[in-house]
């Protein structure tokens, strides 16, 4: 699952992308099994953030908008004049070296992109790509954010300013369904190849690594973590799979309260339970049954 959050300050607008999101997500054959939170002010979105971080999670994707609390915006963000934009600038520019404007003095309003370096410490891409060049092949994925943003603004002068941030795609409003999936999948490419990405689990004063595309299954008994592998090994852990659920790629899913099932390594599909290709039997509850089926569905293609 992806956890996505829109943050816009217009509800409509918010609420209209969020719609189009999930409506892209709920596509049966490609779509995509996404949690979707709606933020109309940057405060509420940290807050949000700052609460799943404490839970050792994250969101997965960021519609950013970038101009927020600002009163001469129309609430048809794309009608926005860059002249008047600029002109803001310009009496901002003034205001600092007076410490004053003529207009009366006017708090600064954090936009998206001031707001993306801050909660997520990120940097403009070529600086990224020079730090790459210093360090080993293997550290390299490290330094890739778990959070994509994706930047949906009216302003088009701010097509350049966004590169001071890592980011997947820039889109203006109004945005259209076409590019609104192209962002997204860009968005879950990049989650996908993170989260392939090894993990280390740390048991005793061994620190194993272990590749998502190798676990058969998970389960959970009593207080241990089980990891079955492929080629037949267990790893015990004392993790918990709410831990880990958030490190998978997408054909590792969650079945089970106690279970989690790579499948890759399904060989039938009862509704009630998977038929792993080794012969274990692992059941799927009720609960997360429909969801289950479904992520199943897409996962898969139907010979007639």
């Amino acid at each position: 699952m992806y956890r996505i959050a829109v943050v816009d300050d217009v509800p409509t607008q918010c609420d209209a992308l969020a719609n189009a999101i999930d409506s892209i997500c709920a596509a049966r054959n490609d779509g995509y099994d996404v949690e979707i939170s709606r933020f109309n002010t940057i405060a509420d979105f940290e807050q949000a953030l700052l609460s799943l971080r404490e839970q050792d999670d994250t969101f997965d994707i960021v519609f950013m908008d970038i101009v927020f609390g600002d009163s001469t915006v129309d609430s048809d963000a794309s009608s926005a004049s860059i002249a008047d934009h600029n002109e803001a600038d310009a009496d901002e520019a003034d205001a600092d070296e007076t410490g004053n404007s003529e207009t009366g003095n006017s708090a600064h309003h954090e936009n998206g992109i001031e707001a993306v370096a801050r909660l997520f410490g990120t940097r403009p891409q070529d600086e990224q790509n020079d730090q790459d060049n210093q360090d080993d092949q293997d550290d390299q994925d490290a330094l890739e954010l778990p959070t994509q943003v994706v930047y949906v603004t009216g302003h088009a002068e701010y097509c350049t300013k966004v590169y001071d941030t890592d980011h997947v795609s820039f889109l203006l409003k109004p945005v259209g369904r076409t590019e609104l999936r192209g962002a997204l999948k860009k968005a879950i490419d990049r989650c996908e190849a993170y989260r392939s990405n090894p993990i280390r689990v740390h048991m005793g004063k061994m620190e194993y690594v272990v590749w998502p595309q190798h676990i058969q299954y998970m389960e959970r008994t009593a207080r241990t973590l089980l990891i079955h592998y492929d080629d037949g090994r267990v790893l015990r852990s004392y993790l918990k799979l709410r831990s880990l659920e958030p490190m998978m790629p997408n054909y590792l899913i969650r079945c089970h309260a106690s279970y989690m099932v790579n499948l890759y390594a399904v060989a039938a599909f009862a509704g009630t339970d998977f038929v792993m290709c080794d012969g274990v039997r692992i059941p799927i509850s009720q609960r997360r049954r429909h969801k289950t089926a479904l992520s199943f569905e897409r996962f898969t293609r139907s010979a007639r």
